[in-house]
């Protein structure tokens, strides 16, 4: 029995190629290779041009020869294809050539995950049956693994199409919990926003939807307790704000509960509580009361406080908040949280900076701190090209 020649290609979460004869995943020596058939798949009904087709896979960069590595590219590529359909009486050539453009052929059967997940949104929005529009919705949230070529994520066309997709699987979920909420179904929402925001932690709707659902059940002190634990998330790990729609929900969760106040016992514990371990993070304008009271205590204390300013700078486009840069910074991150002591304090103070303040005995344990930061942020950042800066003040 002939095996099944179709391609099953993975846009959405990491990039796949597989039928049942072969399977092409990413390697550290494949990346352009993915590039270019990832651009020509997920363009598959245009024609792309030579000129287009460097652009993309070599932007800037300025080659002797770019006619040569490209046509050494695509040698490669329908070289890596062609092991699809070793059965096949001829040969197929997936990547066609023609009148200087490249483009993907016609006639080979594929399944890509990004254009059925587009096309079953599109038939949900058409059906006025409400189970079936269901139906449909839960086929395309099974589709949707990640963000559109993850590892592309710094290409400029790859940004829109994530976004695209990235907003298009929200309202998917978002419907979905519509669904059940009508049906008071709220178990169903809270393991549907559980499933979610494992493939978007940050997406603030999903985990509001989940909130509702514990206050439609009746379940406020769960709400509250999944309220901090966001909120935490949010600052500690992400370093960035909740929206005012996400704040208006604490206000929701303080209602449900204004029948039930706290004894004093319960309210020591809620402030004891401190499941961070590490150097203590804050928003700037927590973060500006702090400096002002290490000012005032500097006047009157014998140990040194120092202002710290950590810049983080993608070397191949200056001034640019890249996509290297925020993988970096949230390296950044990991180390400031969890390799300084528990009384220091640090911030995000802009997309590519972080603010430290350090207590220390002297100046020698100021440099020892810091240079354990270097050393760490050596260890642990993930593109060469990222480097850091730093400044210091004593702070008096």
């Amino acid at each position: 029995m002939k095996k099944d020649e179709t391609l099953y290609i993975n846009l959405l979460g990491e990039f796949s190629i597989s039928n049942d004869y072969h399977k092409f995943r990413p390697t550290g020596r494949s990346q352009q290779m993915i590039r270019m058939v990832a651009y020509i798949v997920a363009n598959k009904d245009i024609d792309i041009s030579k000129e287009k087709m460097i652009d993309i896979l070599w932007p800037g960069e300025g080659l002797d020869n770019p006619g040569g590595a490209l046509r050494n590219l695509v040698y490669r590529c329908r070289n890596e294809l062609e092991r699809f359909f070793p059965e096949s009486e001829e040969k197929k050539e997936c990547i066609l050539y023609r009148n200087g453009n490249y483009s993907w052929n016609p006639v080979i059967s594929c399944h890509i995950d990004a254009f059925e997940f587009e096309h079953l949104m599109s038939l949900a929005d058409k059906e006025s049956d409400l189970d079936a529009q269901f139906n449909y919705f839960e086929k395309a949230h099974a589709l949707y693994k990640g963000e559109f070529l993850p590892q592309e994520a710094q290409e400029e066309w790859v940004i829109f199409r994530s976004v695209y997709y990235r907003n298009l699987y929200t309202r998917c979920v978002l419907s979905m919990c519509r669904y059940y909420q009508s049906r008071q179904d709220y178990e169903n929402v809270i393991n549907l926003c559980n499933r979610s925001t494992m493939v978007d932690v940050l997406d603030e709707q999903i985990h509001m939807e989940k909130i509702k659902a514990y206050l439609s059940k009746d379940s406020a002190q769960q709400a509250l307790e999944y309220y901090y634990s966001i909120s935490e998330l949010f600052s500690q790990k992400y370093g960035v704000e909740m929206s005012d729609a996400m704040q208006e929900m604490y206000v929701k969760i303080e209602k449900c509960l204004s029948n039930q106040p706290l004894d004093i016992n319960s309210l020591e514990k809620n402030l004891k509580d401190d499941n961070h371990r590490g150097t203590f993070y804050c928003n700037f304008d927590v973060f500006r009361n702090v400096y002002q009271i290490n000012l005032r205590s500097s006047r009157r204390s014998q140990r040194m406080r120092y202002l710290i300013l950590m810049t983080l700078e993608d070397s191949r486009h200056p001034g640019v908040s890249t996509n290297y840069l925020k993988d970096d910074m949230e390296a950044m991150h990991e180390v400031l949280g969890s390799y300084l002591r528990s009384s220091d304090v640090y911030t995000q103070s802009s997309p590519t900076q972080f603010s430290l303040i350090l207590t220390v005995v002297n100046e020698k344990g100021k440099n020892i701190a810091i240079e354990r930061v270097k050393k760490r942020f050596e260890e642990k950042h993930h593109h060469p090209e990222v480097k850091l800066y730093m400044e210091e003040r004593i702070i008096h």
